[in-house]
């Protein structure tokens, strides 16, 4: 029994360290879901061991203790609790069966809202006028914030309504301005913060209040204190009121009677609230009825009437346990981490992107450090951070490579750029590789049956030097149905794969020789302008820059690409193949009658039911033109889960229509 006493007490520890350094200093140790699992190990623990059980434990407080503050202690009216939480929606549903036991014979409904990932605030009126904020601390006596909440532009220093009354809600750092934060600290050398909410509460707690103003903090309101007392019955009537007296809320109020309903719209929220810009990390279930508060009761830190659903992480920790420097088709070299596997998102992780050398120095990430790492847009997750309060001593520097880990031929980083290159682009193995995989691929030439171990075992045994030695492959029919898991069937489909890739339009040929700047909307943009590769080859950079949405890196790299004369010549072999360089007409784009003919769009951002491909062949099939950038020529930006920049540029433009994909698709059916 005493090992059962030292686990529960060194949980306690390892708790009360995490919420040290996540409220007070305002940096994570571990990732939300990785507290939240440690801090029901513990739980768990004291239940089956009661014995044990302690009112100072974690488990029976909030927050944090404000005992070193710097600002003003205050003792809230009504303690501020935290809410229960699940990942499961079974213990959802369980939630809600508990609740109609608690108050059988009662038609119930519940409330769901956004969970936002933020710092909880609680702020009083008196007769319509902000008279003080306060932070929860530890649910009883929080810090006064008065000075800095004056600071935040979306809180009303006057309701609009003479009312005498105490709101609850969450102060954020909205998406756009927490990237433009980290800009300006990168820029000055500072250090990052890891993610919106340590640069909220980290901002909300400075004693300097005028740079509270100038990060751009934002507010929303979720409870009224006391609501019964003056007079309302459900907390949905509650969240119209806050509206009614100017104080913002995320605008999400669904009513919600059932566990169907609640599992669909908690799915749909999954995926939409990447629209935001603000993070949301799950959702909030409440019973409307405020009257039968009471009667379905409390426990010492958490309501029973309310839970928290949360989503998989897209940040969790883990330990890095070494670097492997890849080379791509253009010969940027990039370090790749190599992790103990770990799950987030949904899925099993073992390697991230560090992006480049000089990331892994500003970070100042080792080998052997606990990192954070995070899984968004990007198909390969991204480490965030290093966890240097966690280091022991033995952690490594990381070096930078001085010679190509395929070729052995020693780097370069041209002027003004961050990327280690290696020059040897046309017989560094990995470099041949990359670009014949990057030709045969669906959005280029569309040859199936090649993929990466294909290729590489082609190049091994010479049956091909580039891209267009593919067309010749018929030639060696015989020993490829030899090879390991070929076989006669594989072999004729994949000829049968290359003899169509013919057919491609232009378009799809001139993105596939992977020429620098030149994706496929722009591949489509210059097939269309120049007729013909001959003509696009002869063009001067002033010529091509004067072709509607083309810039001067894209004019740079295709006049550079057709001045080497063995690009040239790797053209005039393709040529010779049967392939089509020359523009087509194609009436289903040139109809005038086509919904969206004259209409501009640009597609950024991750989609949840299409790719970015398929939008562009629906504009282009409804007679809409494909952008390549913001610009005052475009008319629509769809956007999908983190569309950055662009989205910030059509923001502020104020011409552009902002669109959701599911808008695209309602407005092309």
């Amino acid at each position: 029994m005493d090992r059962i006493k030292e686990k529960i007490d060194h949980l306690r520890r390892e708790i009360e360290r995490y919420n040290y350094f996540y409220y007070i200093r305002n940096e994570s140790l571990v990732s939300d879901y990785e507290y939240d699992q440690i801090l029901k190990k513990l739980n768990k623990l004291e239940e089956e061991h009661p014995q044990y059980k302690e009112e100072t434990s974690p488990t029976e407080r909030v927050g944090y203790s404000v005992k070193d503050t710097k600002f003003q202690k205050v003792v809230h009216k009504k303690p501020m609790l935290s809410l229960n939480n699940t990942y499961n929606i079974g213990e959802v549903q369980a939630f809600m069966e508990r609740v109609e036991k608690a108050v059988p014979g009662r038609t119930l409904d519940y409330v769901l809202e956004l969970k936002l990932d933020g710092l909880s605030i609680s702020i009083q009126y008196e007769h319509g006028v902000l008279t003080r904020g306060v932070t929860r601390g530890d649910g009883e006596i929080g810090e006064d914030v008065t000075e800095n909440i004056l600071q935040i532009d979306s809180i009303p220093k006057y309701l609009k309504k003479d009312m005498t009354l105490e709101v609850r809600g969450e102060i954020i750092l909205p998406l756009s301005n927490f990237d433009k934060l980290n800009k300006e600290r990168e820029a000055k050398g500072e250090e990052l913060f890891a993610n919106p909410r340590n640069a909220a509460s980290g901002t909300l707690r400075q004693l300097d209040s005028s740079i509270v103003k100038e990060r751009g903090l934002d507010a929303h309101f979720y409870f009224i204190v006391d609501g019964e007392v003056l007079g309302i019955k459900k907390h949905s009537d509650s969240i119209k009121i806050l509206e009614e007296l100017g104080l913002k809320t995320t605008g999400v109020t669904e009513i919600i009677s059932n566990i169907e309903t609640m599992d669909e719209r908690i799915k749909y929220w999954e995926t939409h609230r990447e629209n935001l810009d603000y993070e949301t990390d799950g959702m909030v279930i409440k019973l409307n009825e405020m009257n039968l508060w009471e009667e379905v009761g409390y426990t010492s830190k958490s309501p029973r009437w309310a839970i928290a659903f949360k989503y998989p992480p897209k940040q969790v920790t883990t330990n890095l346990l070494g670097i492997t420097w890849q080379v791509g088709r253009t010969g940027k070299v990039t370090p790749v981490a190599e992790l103990e596997e770990v799950e987030v998102s949904g899925s099993r992780v073992k390697r991230a992107s560090l992006h480049n050398y000089d990331e892994i120095v500003r970070k100042d990430i080792r080998v052997g450090d606990r990192v954070f790492i995070e899984k968004a847009a990007e198909i390969i997750p991204q480490v965030v951070m290093a966890v240097k309060e966690a280091r022991k001593g033995t952690e490594q520097k990381i070096s930078a490579p001085e010679f190509c880990p395929e070729c052995g031929k020693k780097l370069m980083k041209e002027e003004g750029l961050v990327d280690l290159k290696c020059p040897n682009h046309h017989n560094c193995p990995a470099q041949v590789q990359g670009k014949i995989e990057y030709f045969v691929s669906r959005d280029a030439m569309n040859i199936t049956g090649l993929g990466g171990k294909v290729i590489e075992k082609l190049l091994d045994l010479d049956f091909i030097k580039d891209a267009s030695d593919i067309y010749d492959l018929w030639e060696c029919k015989d020993e490829l149905e030899k090879l390991e898991k070929m076989g006669k069937k594989s072999v004729e489909n994949l000829l049968n794969s290359i003899e169509t890739s013919k057919e491609r339009e232009y378009s799809k040929t001139l993105y596939a020789l992977g020429i620098p700047y030149v994706g496929k909307v722009m591949a489509a943009t210059l097939s269309k302008s120049s007729g013909s590769i001959d003509i696009l080859s002869a063009m001067t950079a002033e010529e091509l820059e004067n072709i509607e949405g083309v810039g001067g890196k894209v004019a740079q790299a295709v006049c550079e690409y057709f001045r080497n004369e063995r690009n040239k010549g790797f053209v005039e072999k393709l040529r010779a193949h049967g392939i089509k360089f020359t523009y087509e007409k194609e009436e289903k784009i040139e109809n005038s009658e086509k919904l969206l003919t004259g209409k501009t769009f640009l597609v950024t951002g991750t989609l949840a039911k299409h790719k970015r491909s398929e939008i562009q062949e629906m504009i282009e099939t409804n007679g809409g033109q494909n952008l390549s950038g913001v610009s005052k020529k475009l008319n629509y930006l769809i956007v999908g889960e983190d569309a950055g920049s662009k989205l910030e540029k059509a923001k502020k433009l104020g011409t552009v229509k902002i669109l959701t994909e599911d808008e695209f698709l309602a407005m092309i059916k």
